[in-house]
């Protein structure tokens, strides 16, 4: 039988991109004198070692949760490499900083749409209509945001390793050689591309 051909995926960081195979995570990003900082580490998914967690239901929340926890844990090591030894936050740091991300996300995304809506309850009487009405107003806050965020020339960066991540996992899967020069034909667009669940 014909072996399946390994799926790559990644994400964009601070100045570089994450790439996860079958067995590794690697890192790849920029350090602010130039040189590129590299780092690796070998997959602990319960996908290999548990036939469970490979049922179908099962198998997409453990994918979710390792995607955000490698994610986010190489997000962090990419931001500390921008920083000096004495600059560095450590993990309360990282962790403050997580938190009140996520708790502005909450805010931004859950409850002012929710806050919208009970507001306008009084107005619209249909349950089915307020539901939608809560899903554009959190798909137009979405909007709004990455168009907001995407004017920061730091945002626009990762936006470019994000779209050059795409154009790398894309030559590979062609079978090219990952050099500039073969990559750079490619789009910026990917069809497994993760960030597509935030239009779910």
């Amino acid at each position: 039988m014909k072996q399946q051909p390994a799926l790559y995926g990644g994400q964009a960081v601070i100045e570089g991109v994450m790439i996860r195979g079958r067995r590794t995570v690697a890192l790849a990003c920029r350090k602010p004198n130039g040189d590129i900082y590299r780092y690796r580490e070998a997959l602990r998914s319960p996908l290999v070692r548990s036939r469970l967690a490979r049922l179908p239901f099962v198998r997409g929340v453990v994918v979710l949760w390792e995607s955000l926890d490698y994610g986010i844990r190489m997000l962090m090591r990419s931001a500390e490499v921008q920083l000096d030894q004495d600059e560095q936050l450590g993990t309360g740091g990282n962790t403050l900083i997580m938190g009140a991300a996520l708790g502005g996300a909450l805010l931004l995304f859950i409850g002012v749409p929710y806050l919208a809506t009970s507001l306008a309850r009084a107005m619209i009487p249909s349950s089915v209509v307020l539901n939608v009405t809560e899903g554009l107003i959190r798909l137009a806050l979405l909007v709004g945001y990455l168009v907001a965020i995407s004017f920061l020339p730091d945002v626009r960066r990762v936006f470019a390793y994000h779209g050059a991540e795409h154009m790398t996992i894309h030559a590979f899967e062609h079978g090219d050689p990952l050099t500039p020069e073969r990559i750079e034909p490619y789009p910026t667009a990917h069809p497994r591309c993760g960030t597509a669940f935030l239009l779910l």
